[in-house]
């Protein structure tokens, strides 16, 4: 039974930090608003962000508010996970640095996903448009759009994505050793 009480609490939570994750990515990547997956989102996560913002305001395309909001759904996960295993939790600074590295390792995933089920759509079918498509092209551009620049398409392949996989794959496996090291 306690198996599947943290399997509810972990999908729950992290559906809610996934959800604030991507409004976070969305705007920081300049998504295109009038998609309805975009307004979906805003009506969604609105009504704990807008309170939220009056303390938290962005910078530029940055929603320091929703970023700050999946943090803190991610010390409630890691919070409520070990409660529910009777484990130590640890001290508040590795709680909070786990939060933010935890954010930060799922905004890798998110990027990581978005541009390979563009890839793998652009495969089976190019050229249509489809709203979540769309989206996931808007969201992985900002990283593919460098990449371009060093690897020209050639052949009519691009090859931009396999130096992004690479940068963010050495990234995702760096990082946690810097926050362990601050701890």
């Amino acid at each position: 039974m306690n198996s599947a009480l943290d399997f509810a609490v972990s999908f729950l939570l992290q559906v809610v930090s996934f959800i604030f994750v991507a409004r976070f990515l969305l705007q920081a990547c300049r998504v295109d608003f009038y998609n309805p997956i975009s307004q979906g989102l805003v009506r969604i996560t609105d009504p704990v962000l807008k309170p939220l913002r009056l303390v938290l305001p962005g910078y530029r395309n940055l929603d320091f508010a929703s970023f700050f909001a999946a943090v803190v759904v991610q010390i409630l996960l890691i919070m409520a996970l070990s409660a529910l295993g009777g484990g130590y939790v640890g001290s508040v600074a590795t709680i909070i640095l786990s939060g933010f590295l935890q954010v930060i390792l799922e905004c890798i995933r998110i990027f990581w996903w978005s541009i390979l089920i563009v890839i793998i759509a652009g495969w089976i079918s190019p050229g249509t448009y489809h709203p979540a498509l769309a989206l996931l092209a808007q969201i992985t551009e900002p990283l593919l759009a460098p990449a371009r620049r060093l690897l020209p398409p050639m052949g009519g392949i691009d090859f931009s994505p396999i130096l992004v996989f690479l940068i963010l794959g050495v990234i995702e496996r760096i990082l946690p050793q810097v926050f362990m090291s601050l701890l």
